[in-house]
């Protein structure tokens, strides 16, 4: 990739001596992400049209579960962008990790929105990861079940990839400080025979909760399976699982058994989250959910760093690091925002109301 780059540079260098005027160009955060970033991304261009410093934000879609070298691909198509000085993604967790190694040869900073995994801690100095580890969602989890729901016994479905076996992992540990017994770990995908491993799982023992590391395919299909055998089941899953309406369609009557972790709801009363969903109302209509509120707060700590820190790449990563040390955290819609170890987490405990997920966690 640094060839890549220098060849561009060249060009460049070459176009200047020959007498060639190079049009000024603003300086470019790529976002690449899920489509469901697209509505993130048009609120964010929305804001910033206000600036006076100019910024351009482009978007390049990915399919969730996109292959690791699809994302790769993406990530050098995206560093030999012309005035390129950010980066926010990828949308998951492996997509993050296989395009982390580019970014960082590059010397691009990747600010990383919903990717949970804690590998991404390792992922290089150009890597930043907004949101909390999967070992801390997974704490979050495994006290939510031993807690409110007073599971004595758990058995986890999980997806067999970078995020859905961090969240297990963090899942379990904090399930065996609480000394709750996991019956039973499932391995699946959208492609498993749901009924076949379910019954399987149910034969080893019935747990009193069920956990899934997974997306809204695996969520839904576990929750009717269980739902339909052991009617009082209470099933929870991780962020991944939020996509609406998609997770609603494939929960269906199973709806009211079940929990998803969320980073935000948009019915936070702080100004800020009332001036993100006011806007996005505007924009694009409907209510925000946390993972496009995780993105927009990601587009926007890097124009803050543009505008604050300078408008190149060394610029903004050294605004990044700065941000909880020498600079207070920026200010976001899910919360203040740096990446110091040890900052805050954002959980909340949500349910499934028709097409829309309410609070159920104490604010």
């Amino acid at each position: 990739m640094p060839a890549l780059r220098n060849g561009a540079a060249a060009l460049l260098v070459v176009g200047l001596a020959c007498g060639d005027s190079v049009p000024e160009q603003p300086p470019v955060i790529a976002v690449a992400f899920q489509g469901t970033g697209a509505a993130a991304v048009a609120v964010a261009r929305d804001e910033l049209a206000a600036w006076t410093t100019p910024i351009r934000v482009t978007f390049d879609s990915a399919v969730a579960g996109d292959p690791a070298d699809i994302e790769v691909e993406r990530a050098q198509k995206i560093v030999v962008t012309p005035g390129l000085v950010a980066v926010v993604g990828h949308g998951n967790s492996r997509g993050s990790l296989a395009a982390a190694p580019v970014y960082n040869e590059a010397g691009i900073p990747q600010v990383v929105p919903t990717s949970t995994s804690r590998r991404l801690a390792t992922a290089g100095p150009w890597t930043f990861r907004l949101a909390p580890n999967d070992s801390i969602e997974g704490a979050f989890i495994g006290d939510y079940a031993a807690g409110p729901l007073r599971a004595r016994s758990v058995t986890i479905y999980f997806v067999n990839d970078e995020y859905g076996v961090g969240l297990r992992d963090g899942v379990k540990a904090r399930l065996r400080e609480r000394n709750v017994a996991v019956l039973d770990e499932v391995s699946v995908d959208p492609r498993s025979d749901f009924p076949t491993v379910v019954e399987a799982s149910l034969r080893r023992g019935v747990p009193d909760v069920v956990v899934v590391a997974g997306r809204w395919v695996e969520t839904g299909a576990v929750a009717r399976l269980m739902r339909a055998r052991v009617p009082n089941i209470q099933v929870v899953a991780g962020d991944g699982a939020i996509l609406l309406p998609e997770l609603a369609d494939h929960v269906g009557d199973a709806a009211p058994s079940v929990h998803v972790v969320s980073f935000w709801l948009a019915d936070a009363p702080d100004s800020l989250s009332r001036a993100f969903v006011e806007r996005f109302g505007r924009v694009i209509g409907g209510e925000p959910l946390g993972t496009l509120a995780m993105t927009h707060d990601a587009i926007m700590v890097v124009a803050a760093a543009i505008r604050e820190g300078g408008s190149n790449p060394a610029a903004v990563r050294r605004y990044l690091e700065s941000l909880g040390r020498e600079r207070p955290p920026h200010p976001g819609v899910t919360g203040p925002i740096s990446f110091q170890p040890g900052r805050p987490a954002n959980f909340m405990m949500t349910r499934l109301e028709g097409n829309r997920i309410v609070r159920v966690s104490p604010r």
